[in-house]
């Protein structure tokens, strides 16, 4: 199976506010296997058919809304919103909450990332999309952890947290501490998903277009 981590690292000053970007999680669901639970379209399914790597190959057009869908897509295959439900048989995704110093060191992310791991172990809701659910740190010294735009053109070393961050992200996941993994997704606080099923589609793109090093614009 293609294994998944899905980071999302967080700083000092953004700790408090983390539990809250995953609110949508629940109105959005990750993926079409926790849509019996937290609300979706069941009869989504039947409208469309998609293959294990992702591409659309027929549409149910003895249905309405099927026959609309085959006239909308017109000569495309490849359609990126109508991914299968069948994505998660075929990868895992894990969630990382990557904090940019040290836990022992800050209250607040210790208890941002409580309340999420809380969010996680309780029925139903979006961690039926994902296996774990990890915390883990960079260890960037606080005065190293600057992330300053308004002074780019003055300090060199303005964006340097995050850039650290993004590093030690590399590390951690390549080292195999937590198993191995064909990627990772850096899904920064300020990424919010604006459709459901955002993970299946995440997962597709993957097995569309691998092998690649970096995907994405």
């Amino acid at each position: 199976k293609t294994r998944l981590a899905i980071v999302r690292p967080f700083c000092e000053f953004d700790a408090e506010a983390l539990p809250t970007t995953f609110t949508c999680w629940n109105a959005l669901p990750p993926c079409k296997a926790a849509a019996g639970d937290i609300g979706d379209d069941e009869d989504e399914d039947s409208l469309f058919e998609v293959e294990s790597m992702g591409e659309l190959y027929s549409y149910n057009t003895n249905s309405t809304a099927g026959r609309t869908l085959y006239d909308q897509a017109s000569d495309d295959r490849y359609i990126f919103d109508l991914v299968g439900s069948d994505a998660m048989k075929s990868a895992n995704a894990d969630v990382f909450l990557f904090y940019s110093q040290t836990f022992s060191e800050n209250e607040v992310a210790i208890k941002a990332v409580d309340a999420i791991i809380d969010q996680f172990f309780e029925p139903g809701g979006w961690s039926q999309c994902f296996g774990n659910i990890y915390a883990i740190e960079a260890n960037i010294p606080q005065e190293l952890d600057l992330y300053i735009p308004s002074a780019q053109e003055e300090l060199y070393s303005w964006v340097n947290g995050p850039n650290r961050q993004f590093e030690a992200a590399f590390r951690i996941i390549q080292s195999g501490e937590w198993g191995e993994y064909d990627g990772f997704y850096l899904m920064e606080g300020d990424s919010v998903p604006v459709k459901a099923h955002w993970l299946d589609v995440v997962l597709s793109e993957i097995e569309v277009h691998r092998p690649f090093a970096i995907l994405g614009e």
